[in-house]
């Protein structure tokens, strides 16, 4: 964190109805004086424990938006950020809100993804954050949709741009009765609300096939591309 040695590996996020790039994760990598890679998960885990969490958030979220532009992306980004980390949005997120301006991002394609909502006690803290993004032209992505909701009427009153369906749904789904109920049910919330579905983990064609007969708007997983220093520009499958 002294040396700032972030960078972003980026996943591609699929438009079903054409299956162009609509856009990518960035995905946060540590990188160590000996080139080796540090995961989110340690290095959230060390800042947790040092109490750095806002610090290394923000590096994040910055080092997303200058590695997308070093990449040259002109698809939309989505850059994760942990809500219990922000006290302030106008203080905590205005270096992020600058970062963007200088990198000449079109805001509407930020969009700025919340993890960890489950975690987040104060829910009217964390919808003032949310129109804080939105008021600056980016817009929200709500992760795990499924998993860390314990009301669906919570996920109504934040107004996301965006849900994506965790990927415990989506794995084996063309399995399981229960599991394509509940995602039936999410869709249709999400469309009576005019909010984008994105179906997160898809790693198979039986997978693929189950969500898109229910339907999905965008899609992520391994099926597709996994995270990569360079952005996969163009599909495989």
């Amino acid at each position: 964190m002294q040396n700032k040695s972030l960078t972003s590996y980026f996943q591609p996020i699929i438009k079903a109805d054409d299956r162009s790039i609509y856009g990518y994760e960035a995905l946060i990598r540590g990188v160590k004086a000996n080139g080796d890679l540090v995961f989110p998960d340690v290095l959230f885990d060390k800042s947790t424990r040092n109490d750095l969490n806002f610090k290394l958030d923000r590096l994040c979220r910055e080092s997303a938006l200058k590695t997308a532009a070093v990449k040259q992306i002109t698809q939309k980004v989505f850059i994760n950020f942990i809500p219990t980390a922000i006290y302030d949005p106008e203080f905590c997120l205005s270096s992020t809100v600058k970062w963007a301006k200088q990198l000449e991002f079109d805001p509407k394609n930020i969009i700025f993804e919340v993890v960890e909502t489950e975690a987040v006690k104060d829910k009217e803290h964390l919808s003032n954050i949310l129109k804080f993004y939105q008021k600056q032209g980016f817009e929200i992505a709500l992760d795990d949709v499924g998993e860390g909701y314990s009301s669906l009427n919570m996920l109504i009153k934040l107004r996301p741009n965006i849900i994506k369906i965790d990927r415990n749904i989506i794995q084996d789904i063309h399995k399981d009765e229960l599991k394509q109920s509940t995602y039936r049910a999410l869709y249709n919330l999400a469309k009576e609300n005019g909010i984008k579905v994105l179906a997160e983990g898809v790693e198979s064609s039986f997978e693929l096939e189950a969500i898109e007969s229910i339907g999905v708007d965008l899609i992520q997983g391994y099926y597709f591309g996994r995270p990569s220093a360079e952005p996969l520009r163009k599909l495989s499958v």
